[in-house]
């Protein structure tokens, strides 16, 4: 049996999945209170349970999220287990990478992270929140794997 991976992703991704978690339930609680005016007196009631419901979720999902997320790289294969509700994991042999970038967005700057994303035939994968150094180093030991001879 294959163990799980242990490596985990930096403190500041939970204060760029916090925020961002914050940002979505503004946006949602405006929405229910433009929804509840303009419905007027048949959902008063919309716009606290959003956001009571909206509450919840920033105060519980990112940090579950942090705690879930954990990925390792070895010789033959990236190995991510992820998810708050449903906990995935992914196996990715390392010989099946096409190519890898490391990608950062004007959001993920604010935090000093950026993510790596490893590609497939069969599509995509990504571990988000890490720090650029950490990234860089990833993505040069999949491609130094990459670039030795096949055994065949």
């Amino acid at each position: 049996m294959r163990p799980e991976p242990t490596e985990p992703l930096p403190p500041e991704t939970l204060r760029m999945w916090f925020w961002s978690a914050v940002i979505a339930v503004a946006v949602l609680v405006a929405g229910a209170l433009v929804l509840a005016a303009s419905v007027g007196a048949l959902m008063p009631w919309l716009p606290l349970g959003v956001a009571v419901a909206g509450a919840a979720y920033v105060a519980l999902v990112p940090r579950v999220r942090l705690r879930r997320w954990r990925w390792r790289l070895d010789d033959e294969e990236l190995d991510i287990v992820h998810g708050v509700w449903r906990v995935q994991r992914t196996i990715v042999p390392v010989t099946r990478i096409q190519h890898v970038s490391v990608q950062r967005t004007g959001w993920s700057d604010r935090f000093g992270l950026v993510s790596l994303h490893a590609y497939t035939a069969a599509g995509e994968t990504d571990i988000p929140g890490l720090r650029r150094p950490q990234a860089d180093e990833l993505r040069d030991r999949i491609l130094a794997q990459l670039r030795t001879p096949d055994d065949l």
